[in-house]
This record gives C-alpha cells, structure tokens and sequence, in this order.
C-alpha cells in the first residue's frame, strides 16, 4: 500500500509556498515546546499516523497504542529538526522517527533500520 507524505487534503486551494511556511513555522514552534503547534503538527500527520497505525494492527487497543507512539515520534522529529532542510523534508524525516516509536510498541527499530539494517 503506497502512503502518501503530502498531510493535508486542501492543496488545491492553497498556495505551496504558504503551506510550506506554515508547516516551518508549526515545527519550529514545536520544536520550542509550544503545545498547540505540537497539536496542530498532530492534527498535520494525522492521516499518515492513523495509516501507519491500521497497517500495524486491527485491534483497536493496539491502533490506539500505535497512534500514539507515532505522535510521541513526531514530536521527536520537530526536536531534531533543522529549518534549513526545509519542511518538505521534513515529511520524510519524520516518517523515521514516526515508525521507530511505533516499532518500540513491538520492540524494534524505524524505517530506515529496516531498509538498511540494525547497527
């Protein structure tokens, strides 16, 4: 199943380059401890999140414990995160620390370890 790393359905009706700023702005804010950017990044991620969580388990309790280990990864991500990689990169990085939290949910490592191996 191919998940797509573009979060919010409303392309078509706003400007990239705006979209992009937000998003920067959102991460940088949350890198700082803001909590509602921190919910506004959630909120972002939140169908590449709750896909990654179905594609783990059809247990609701299990889904749910997914979730929010992909959040707890997200939030990692905006903490490591530097602005001059840019936020559509971003999206990328993320997707590795998302997936790593989940993996520690069954004991394992991200998605990049799993491409390239555990060191």
């Amino acid at each position: 199943m191919k998940i797509g790393l573009n979060m919010s359905g409303n392309e078509a009706s706003d400007d990239k380059a705006a979209q992009r700023r937000r998003l920067q702005h959102t991460i940088l804010n949350a890198k700082k401890g803001d909590w509602q950017a921190r919910d506004l990044l959630a909120k972002e991620f939140h169908p590449l999140l709750t896909s990654l969580a179905e594609k783990r388990s059809v247990d609701d309790t299990a889904r749910a414990k997914y979730f929010d280990a992909g959040k707890i990864g997200l939030q990692n991500a905006a903490k490591k995160y530097k602005p001059t990689v840019g936020p559509d990169k971003f999206r990328i990085f993320a997707l590795d620390f998302i997936e790593a939290s989940m993996d520690r949910v069954d004991g394992g490592g991200g998605f990049f370890s799993k491409l390239f191996g555990k060191k």
